[in-house]
């Protein structure tokens, strides 16, 4: 039993929304290095063409989730929303994480034809932290999401602009600014941590695995983990190699013996995402529990409804009280997955916007 692995995909190198919570200049910085490109700017940046992307795609197992995301806007790519639908229309899962930035309502229009695993807007704030421009273009966009789209969620990294306030007729709570491992230097650095390290993203229940939410690059470059701004972990290019084949690279090889020493450099070292493997004995206590458990289908099940709507591993007071709950029919799933979205833990990770 596992979560599902996920392919972030990074449509394009020099977002000009420019936001206060993502390091894009070591991004572009590292990007172009690694390219010997020259003329990669906020006017003028790096796009991957849909033709990549097809070739990419087609080396993915149809078990890992397409996010359109990455470290970028996705839609200041023109091609973005063929490239959404073409990913749904051929069997993947699909997530998508937008500023709404380069998007138009032609663009709505394919991406109202895709059912979506989640669909994320970030919202512009008071103080401008988000650099979205509140326009009437933006507002007109924002209504056609909201109107043609189901179960959209929002945040913000601040109190929301006036004017989406008014659009949604409700307030949102501000989000907090992480520091993106250490990469953005505006916030407070994670003091670096030693010994072995997981993370906490991996899809393994023990998370004692690899490291499976990676970021695809416009050249075909797959980076670590949405973490990664500086790309200091780039362990394949799927125009190159297939995803089968991606977390045995040699690269890869290399960051994992990393990952297992005491203090060599990695970024997970000053990442919040990080573990060390001496705090996962409830995890792995409670997988050998599920893996014993002659209830497989219950157990799953609800491990699935933690993983959809609380974006975590189960803790193990809430999956024994849980799991009797079900197995003495006095809550059913559907109960349950209620109880989980009425939860001030739920509400501080899905804001749904309609």
């Amino acid at each position: 039993m596992e979560c599902m692995a996920k392919m972030e995909i990074s449509t394009n190198v020099a977002c000009r929304v420019q936001c206060d919570f993502c390091p894009q200049e070591s991004h572009i910085e590292q990007y172009s290095t690694n390219n010997n490109l020259e003329n990669i700017s906020y006017g003028q940046p790096a796009q991957m063409s849909f033709d990549t992307f097809k070739k990419c795609l087609s080396t993915i197992p149809k078990s890992v989730v397409i996010s359109f995301t990455g470290y970028t806007e996705p839609f200041l790519n023109p091609d973005c929303s063929k490239m959404v639908l073409y990913a749904y229309e051929n069997g993947y899962t699909i997530e998508v994480f937008t500023t709404l930035v380069g998007m138009n309502q032609e663009d709505v229009e394919i991406l109202k034809q895709v059912k979506y695993k989640g669909f994320h807007l970030h919202l512009p704030d008071k103080k401008n932290i988000a650099k979205i421009a509140v326009n009437n273009d933006y507002l007109k966009v924002l209504k056609k999401i909201l109107s043609d789209i189901p179960d959209v969620t929002g945040m913000s990294m601040g109190n929301l602009h006036q004017k989406i306030r008014e659009v949604l007729g409700k307030d949102l709570l501000p989000d907090t600014m992480i520091n993106r491992a250490s990469n953005l230097k505006n916030v407070k650095p994670t003091p670096k941590k030693f010994g072995p390290l997981v993370c906490s993203r991996d899809s393994s229940l023990d998370l004692l695995d690899i490291v499976d939410e990676n970021v695809l690059l416009p050249n075909g470059d797959v980076a670590l983990c949405g973490m990664d701004y500086g790309l200091q972990h780039i362990i394949g290019n799927l125009l190159q190699v297939r995803y089968d084949s991606l977390h045995k690279t040699n690269s890869y090889m290399e960051f994992a013996r990393k990952q297992k020493s005491h203090d060599e450099n990695i970024l997970c070292r000053f990442c919040d995402e990080a573990i060390p493997v001496s705090d996962l004995t409830e995890r792995q206590n409670l997988k050998i529990q599920i893996m014993n458990n002659p209830n497989s289908d219950i157990t799953e099940s609800l491990v699935k409804l933690y993983e959809e709507n609380l974006e975590r591993f189960p803790d193990t007071d809430g999956f024994n009280y849980f799991y009797d709950k079900l197995t003495n029919n006095q809550l059913s799933l559907d109960d349950i997955e209620k109880l989980m979205q009425q939860s001030p833990e739920y509400k501080s990770i899905h804001h749904p916007l309609n």
